[in-house]
């Protein structure tokens, strides 16, 4: 859209400059929009410093209407946040800051509603696990995960008030994870 608004007004100040005598000054007017055009886009684009703002960025993400930010929980001083769309679509969005308060989007995925998004995140050379369900009032979140074959114990984080779980990757070598959530009837949600 805004490179349409750019070509269709360097036309109309085409026609319109035209019958000037001089080239230059022609080009000189098309080039100088051009250039104000872009540093107006380039400073109005959002910085990540507040909840809107990173609503903004989540915006262009090309899946997902209005995406809108649940929850949000700052690790290591990045910020992960829990992202719903409005065509029932959820997802985590992790913000990387760049200084004096500002983030950049760092990495993103997304899932139906009703799946788990389990996704990871790599920070100070570690590998975190992070994990979200927005599908349904869960009651508490069951990680299991398996190395060398072996499950583990499962690790249980509550789950009443939605928060998503970052866990340190149990291994630098391949492993398994699996993850449950169950209401308070019980029932599963894989």
């Amino acid at each position: 859209m805004k490179i349409a608004i750019i070509i269709a007004v360097c036309v109309a100040l085409f026609i319109v400059l035209k019958p000037m005598k001089k080239p230059i000054f022609t080009f000189a007017v098309i080039l100088a929009f051009i250039v104000g055009f872009g540093a107006v886009q380039y400073f109005n684009r959002p910085d990540g410093s507040t909840l809107e703002s990173r609503e903004e960025i989540c915006a262009e993400f090309p899946r997902g209407k209005d995406w809108k930010i649940a929850i949000e929980q700052e690790f290591n001083d990045y910020i992960i946040s829990g992202i719903y769309s409005r065509n029932e679509m959820s997802g985590i969005a992790v913000f990387k800051p760049y200084g004096n308060g500002k983030y950049k989007l760092h990495s993103r995925e997304w899932r139906e509603q009703d799946r788990i998004i389990i996704t990871g995140i790599t920070i100070d050379n570690l590998w975190y696990d992070v994990i979200w369900f927005n599908g349904a009032k869960t009651d508490y979140a069951e990680i299991t995960y398996t190395l060398d074959g072996v499950k583990q114990e499962p690790i249980i984080h509550n789950a009443k008030g939605m928060e998503i779980f970052i866990n340190p990757a149990p291994t630098n070598d391949v492993y398994g994870i699996d993850v449950v959530y169950y209401d308070d009837a019980g029932n599963k949600y894989e």
